[in-house]
């Protein structure tokens, strides 16, 4: 327990997310009750998980659409800890169904596996180049590394289809272009070619999702979103071992002391930090080892909307790559989650009509039913978003691909911005990664985290919390890391076995 405005610690971690939440339980239950002491920094980004309640707290958002899989038996167990009948809730698997909105139709995700949904000049030119693709790769040097992004998505699909789709995603979704980033992450987050399969559901006119990866499932709550899942687990803590919103404005690693903002001056042992690398480094007066680290932003615009939406076969994403939506995700977020909306019978009053930003005509409070959308847009250093105007620009791209009507009625807005929406592998980036991340190390302190070990590939929920438990098992007992350490076999559809 901290008293008055100076205290000494053991361990100090910084950051309530899934990095520092599993950090805290592994150090707390498993190790050493009275050695932990966890900061929860408001850091300048968001958590993707974290909730948000807008409209009368009756609209539950989450901050971007994630999935949740496991690649670890503790995982596997710390949810069945908090997650079980007795409790009244459940964590349940559902099935993704995504779709790519491509000229002006919707095509079964990925849409590299559903070419037969593209229109007829864009389909012949994709399987020819597929073709032509995979004949050549039979001919190349196997040995040979792709200089780029760029260059392997030209090898596996051709020109067409990476004109189509790729590219413009890529810089929609990263705000940063394919040949500027690194291509050895791709085998674990983007569905391979299978010539013989594209092309049996070219020659069938189907379209199907194969499954690939362990997102062709997600786990998610029977009640209480995602966020129940962090928040079971810090509600678990002991609350003297727990301070929330405390930012820190100090931090002298050689003295080994932290000072918040509130005037709150801690000295620790070590230290696990989940805030961004760059921040951390800025801190500790290091910037210039923050070279090459570039990441996006995300702007994340939430609606509820009145009445019933027709998109009720979207439980999953629709990925825009076309440059008429500002946009580049959308998630039809009541599908996903039918339990985050209000009642029908709740009485809303209408902010405005999509098509029109005035509402002067409808002021008074009417019933539902309700449903709710998310859309994602992103920016970065070659790429500016003008907040003040995003959400209208949202809206009205909404509606020009189909996802609102002119007419329906917009019960509640919340836009969120997170500076920090993904740690981009940018092509020599990640070598000043590990060289940062070894010199934190040295002065007693793990930088671990979506951001805080800065890299793409061991960045999902369940690669961050095992980084913090990673972490203390090898700040406490010298145990190896092997999330960050080998990022491709931790996403390896596989249970994986701590020690």
């Amino acid at each position: 327990t901290l008293e008055g405005q100076a205290a000494q610690v053991d361990v100090i971690i910084i950051g309530g997310g899934p990095t520092g939440l599993g950090a805290a339980y592994r150090v707390i239950f498993e190790i050493h009750r009275n050695l932990c002491y966890v900061v929860q920094q408001p850091c300048c980004c968001y958590n993707n998980i974290q909730l948000f309640a807008i409209c009368k707290k009756l609209h539950l958002f989450i901050f971007g659409y994630k999935t949740l899989s496991s690649h670890y038996e503790y995982f596997d167990k710390m949810i069945d800890a908090f997650y079980c009948p007795d409790n009244g809730r459940v964590m349940e698997t559902r099935k993704r169904n995504n779709f790519v909105y491509i000229r002006g139709k919707l095509v079964k995700y990925p849409v590299q596996s559903n070419l037969g949904g593209l229109p007829v000049s864009e389909k012949q030119a994709c399987v020819m180049d597929l073709v032509k693709a995979k004949l050549e790769a039979k001919e190349a040097d196997k040995d040979k590394k792709h200089a780029n992004l760029d260059e392997f998505l030209v090898s596996e699909w051709g020109e067409t289809l990476c004109n189509l789709f790729f590219r413009p995603y890529i810089f929609k979704s990263w705000a940063y272009p394919t040949g500027k980033l690194r291509s050895d992450w791709v085998q674990i987050k983007i569905p391979p070619a299978d010539l013989s399969e594209d092309l049996k559901r070219v020659m069938n006119d189907e379209q199907e999702d194969p499954g690939w990866g362990t997102e062709a499932e997600t786990m998610y709550p029977s009640k209480g979103g995602l966020v129940g899942v962090w928040r079971s687990i810090s509600k678990s803590l002991p609350k003297s071992n727990v301070r929330f919103k405390n930012e820190i404005s100090e931090l002298d690693i050689e003295e080994k002391k932290i000072v918040t903002k509130g005037g709150l001056e801690i000295k620790y042992k070590q230290l696990i930090s989940t805030m961004p690398l760059t921040s951390l480094l800025e801190l500790s007066g290091r910037s210039d080892l923050a070279e090459n680290m570039v990441s996006s932003s995300l702007f994340v615009v939430c609606l509820g909307v009145r009445g019933a939406t027709n998109h009720t076969d979207v439980s999953g994403c629709i990925y825009y790559p076309e440059s008429d939506t500002i946009f580049h995700r959308a998630c039809v977020f009541s599908n996903y989650d039918p339990d985050s909306l209000p009642p029908p019978d709740t009485k809303l009053h209408t902010i405005r009509l999509a098509k029109s930003a005035s509402n002067e005509e409808n002021t008074e409070e009417k019933a539902g039913p309700y449903w709710s959308l998310m859309l994602e847009v992103s920016g970065g250093p070659l790429k500016t978003i003008q907040e003040a105007t995003v959400v209208d620009d949202v809206i009205r791209d909404a509606c020009s691909v189909g996802l609102l009507r002119d007419d329906d009625e917009i019960v509640s807005i919340h836009l969120t911005e997170m500076t920090h929406g993904y740690p981009l592998p940018t092509i020599g980036g990640y070598e000043r990664v590990d060289e940062a991340l070894r010199w934190l190390k040295a002065k007693d302190i793990w930088s671990r985290g979506r951001f805080g070990a800065f890299k793409y590939e061991a960045g999902d929920l369940d690669h961050c919390l095992i980084q913090g438990v990673e972490a203390v098992d090898n700040m406490l007992k010298g145990i190896p890391e092997r999330c960050i350490r080998e990022p491709m076999e931790a996403n390896r559809a596989i249970k994986h076995h701590l020690p």
